[in-house]
């Protein structure tokens, strides 16, 4: 209990109000009740004082005992209120209401929602490191990119270069995580996200970012759009995305002060530092955020960690078994041989889908193809000199798959051209795994002697045999092309000597005049 003489006695000794407040632990509005009772009484001065009691003075003045808990009122249980108001949408009055409905089916006395607040207010900040009051443990993370740049050195550019620091911080424990990126591409923007929940150990519920084009493909709050590789990261991990409103910074306030926090320990304090590498960069950035992260918060005792492990990281839901792995989307058309071409490697598709408008998902390790979203086929990705990954199942019956195109009649018309045609044909139908892959080269075949004619195609085939024993569609293009069929040593062909003109001729027209009207 303070002396509120003493309170008196030091304001008149000239220390101001707020000063004695502060020092005594009390509020100004008792520091102002406390010297108005003594301006009441008369007491104006230090000499009027010195011969005045504590009770004297206290006698009639009503915060002479201040207010203890009255036992005739039942006690919430505040333990209980804390760990309720980590569930979602619940609320301190909601639980008031409970308290209350409590209290009245037993017959007992309550506190009132004001006093009930007050108490659970003393009770976490005496107890705990958060009040549950705007943010739930686990429920939200607030993810943004930093305004400012930092640079580095890039060694594969042999040039100074500028990264992005990607920040995200979980409202309720205000854990930071922050990582440099050498761009804003979506790549960088995913990775920063299971980076995040990495460093984290769980996933929050829901994601809170700007709208960044990258992340939200249009814009609206009750309905936006976001991209498909975002949205698939999000589902991945089991958590919702719900983009701020434009222009509301205040709809992810905790980021915004991450940012803050992270440009003036971060980035502000390597700003005359020359960072000669990329990897260099990320070892001082991680250095610099482990530092925040341990650093007491303010008016506490307890770091951002410190909290996160005591309050928040049980609410987390789990991370998978393998972390995201990125996958770009893309469109293509299912060819009459059954497989589609994604950067220049052709993977098989069900012959049912032929002609249909699929869509690919393509990760560093696998080829997955769909159509009206549904998964209708399956590769591991190719990389090298293998261009073909066909499943034999995806193939139709023999009888069936495009009687008016197959292997025979292929060689029927390569035979009207020539042997030498023919015998291209047959090493291309030969070179095919599955007879099927050679059609789309007969195809273009067929095609040149539409374009050059029969002849010329003839002995483009009889070069092509002559330079390589595998015969290929490229190999007779590129010899057209460039009408080495015409002239080369092989066909015994020599192009024409072309007398070489001398002088400048006109020709008969120019010294032709016609007999002009005299009128």
């Amino acid at each position: 209990m303070s002396n509120y003489l003493t309170l008196v006695r030091a304001v008149y000794s000239g220390i101001s109000q707020r000063q004695v407040a502060k020092s005594h632990q009390v509020s100004r509005n008792t520091i102002a009740l406390v010297l108005q009772h003594a301006q009441k009484r008369g007491w104006l001065t230090l000499a009027s004082l010195a011969s005045i009691s504590e009770e004297e003075f206290c006698c009639d003045f009503h915060l002479a005992k201040p207010p203890a808990r009255d036992l005739s009122y039942t006690w919430p249980d505040y333990n209980w209120v804390h760990q309720e108001l980590s569930k979602p949408y619940v609320t301190l009055k909601l639980l008031w209401e409970e308290y209350v409905a409590q209290c009245v089916q037993s017959g007992k006395r309550y506190y009132m929602e004001n006093q009930f607040r007050q108490h659970y207010h003393e009770y976490a900040q005496q107890f705990k490191s958060t009040i549950r009051l705007e943010h739930k443990p686990g429920l939200a993370l607030e993810v943004d990119w930093a305004g400012t740049k930092i640079k580095y050195f890039d060694q594969e550019k042999v040039t100074w270069s500028e990264a992005s620091l990607f920040i995200s911080v979980l409202p309720c424990s205000q854990l930071i995580y922050a990582e440099p990126f050498p761009d804003q591409s979506l790549s960088s923007w995913i990775s920063g996200h299971v980076h995040g929940f990495q460093y984290f150990n769980g996933v929050p519920k829901t994601i809170i970012p700007d709208n960044l084009k990258t992340g939200v493909k249009q814009s609206n709050f009750y309905q936006p759009v976001i991209t498909k590789a975002y949205q698939e990261m999000a589902d991945y991990y089991q958590t919702i995305i719900l983009p701020a409103r434009v222009r509301k910074p205040k709809d992810k306030p905790s980021v915004e002060n991450g940012v803050l926090i992270s440009s003036r320990k971060i980035l502000a304090k390597l700003r005359n530092k020359q960072i000669l590498s990329f990897s260099n960069l990320q070892e001082l950035i991680s250095a610099a955020l482990e530092e925040i992260n341990q650093s007491p918060l303010t008016g506490k005792n307890e770091s951002r960690w410190s909290s996160y492990l005591a309050e928040e990281k049980d609410y987390l839901l789990p991370l998978p078994a393998r972390s995201y792995e990125l996958a770009e989307w893309s469109q293509a058309k299912v060819q009459p041989n059954c497989h589609i071409a994604f950067q220049h490697k052709f993977y098989s598709v069900p012959f049912e889908y032929l002609g249909k408008e699929v869509d690919i998902r393509s990760t560093s390790s696998t080829i997955e193809i769909l159509y009206q979203h549904e998964r209708i086929a399956s590769h591991k990705r190719l990389w090298g000199k293998v261009t073909y990954s066909t499943v034999k199942e995806h193939m139709p019956p023999a009888k069936t798959f495009f009687t008016d195109w197959n292997g025979e009649r292929f060689l029927e018309w390569a035979k009207k051209c020539g042997p030498e045609t023919q015998a291209v044909v047959q090493a291309i139908l030969d070179s095919a795994a599955i007879e099927q892959q050679a059609y789309r080269s007969c195809f273009g075949l067929l095609a040149l002697r539409e374009e050059y004619g029969e002849l010329r195609l003839e002995r483009a085939c009889q070069l092509t045999r002559q330079r390589s024993p595998q015969p290929t569609y490229r190999h007779v293009k590129s010899i057209l092309k460039r009408n080495e069929d015409q002239f080369s040593k092989e066909t015994g062909i020599q192009p024409p000597v072309l007398k070489k003109a001398t002088g400048f001729r006109r020709g008969a027209n120019y010294f032709a005049r016609e007999e002009k009207d005299p009128c």
